[in-house]
């Protein structure tokens, strides 16, 4: 074996390894730790070692001199445009909730400094929008839960409409109960006129007393059933994503907690529904005082 040295000025060393069986000379490059890496050698080319021991080397600022080997670029390559796509997916999914957070906050402006609406009815006008989301968050949590894969995608779906679910079924919740309820439970003073009082209306009339001592009863108790039970099955995707994976009893739990959060919130908003069209709902015309 005899050493020889080209005239390359981009090689470093070259080796020149003279075999008299095959007659030809192989051409070996010296890579990291003065290891030599044959150009026709197949195991440089998509070892696994290979890849995981080079694929460090996308930290490094100084990348001109890192020593590369066939398929490393395209790996590496790979890697920057999954990272240059989730990115622009985060930008995208933050513009899109900014604007429309923009956009809500100005039209809520507009209808309230030109009267445009009452308080009251704000109010219920963005109860009943959140109650139409409950029901597209649970589509998409349902859908995921009842699934056993484990792919990214499914993995976010799950976790983004669990907890948009439990996050709208507690507002929900709150603005039903604090905001939109007291108007309708007031107690109307004498010689008041009753269609301003919906609850007073139903109590005084016999044939429509059922609307008030039973259906609206349900409708706020069984409502408050859909954030609590929503925040659990949250809770468990959010912090056992594995468990929740590999367990069949554990995704079918969950799976049944969310079906009765679900069904709770349709009962409620049924019952709140049938109790809107047989009362009057003059209420939202009166001043609203906290």
């Amino acid at each position: 074996m005899t050493d020889t040295y080209d005239d390359l000025d981009d090689l470093d060393k070259v080796w020149y390894q003279d075999d008299h069986l095959l007659s030809r000379d192989v051409e070996v490059d010296f890579g990291i730790d003065e290891r030599p890496v044959f150009d026709d050698d197949p195991v440089a080319m998509d070892s696994a070692e290979v890849v995981e021991e080079f694929g460090g080397y996308d930290e490094f600022d100084d990348e001109e001199n890192v020593v590369g080997l066939h398929g490393h670029d395209r790996l590496r390559s790979g890697r920057g445009s999954r990272r240059k796509t989730t990115t622009l997916l985060h930008a995208s999914t933050i513009t899109i909730g900014v604007g429309i957070g923009a956009i809500g906050v100005m039209l809520t402006l507009v209808i309230l400094m030109g009267r445009l609406l009452t308080a009251r009815q704000m109010f219920f006008m963005a109860h009943s929008i959140l109650g139409i989301l409950i029901v597209h968050a649970f589509a998409g949590g349902l859908g995921t839960l009842c699934t056993t894969g484990d792919s990214r995608l499914e993995d976010r779906v799950r976790k983004l409409s669990t907890s948009s679910m439990a996050m709208i079924a507690w507002l929900a919740s709150v603005i039903g109960t604090w905001l939109v309820y007291p108007g309708y439970r007031a107690d109307a003073p004498p010689g008041a006129d009753l269609a301003l009082y919906p609850r007073q209306y139903l109590l005084r009339t016999p044939n429509l007393r059922f609307w008030e001592t039973f259906a609206m009863e349900w409708s706020v108790h069984v409502g408050w059933i859909t954030p609590f039970l929503a925040t659990a099955v949250a809770f468990v995707a959010l912090r056992y994503r594995k468990r929740l994976v590999a367990d069949f009893q554990v995704r079918k739990m969950l799976t049944n907690l969310f079906v009765i959060a679900f069904a709770a919130s349709i009962i409620a908003f049924v019952l709140g529904a049938l109790v809107n069209v047989a009362a009057p709902n003059d209420f939202m015309h009166r001043a609203w005082t906290p």
